[in-house]
């Protein structure tokens, strides 16, 4: 899981986006698939596994990665309401950043 005192090196070094990453988040035309897909980002690059696996993101953690990108943290309640949404996002991260196929072993 995220803390939720998480500090600002941790925020600094798994959430801080370059401007390759900015391109491929600013590929998706929603605030909410933009945010939701720069969260899928950056919680592979943190803790190595999708949100899927996470149950809450702190808000600290929200405003850090919307404010990056213009999103706003409301837009978080609306992403993936489509369930394949996420899988997809996971999906073009593994094929942009050259990841491996993802595993449940």
């Amino acid at each position: 899981q995220i803390p939720s005192d998480i500090s600002e090196w941790t925020l600094s070094t798994y959430f801080t986006f370059s401007q390759h990453d900015k391109k491929i988040i600013n590929r998706h035309r929603r605030d909410y698939n933009r945010l939701g897909f720069a969260m899928q980002l950056s919680v592979l690059r943190y803790l190595g596994w999708t949100l899927s696996d996470i149950e809450h993101i702190p808000n600290e953690v929200l405003e850090f990665v919307a404010r990056q990108i213009g999103a706003s943290t409301e837009d978080w309640r609306l992403y993936a309401q489509r369930e394949a949404t996420r899988y997809e996002h996971v999906e073009e991260i593994r094929k942009e950043y050259g990841l491996p196929n993802f595993t449940t072993t």
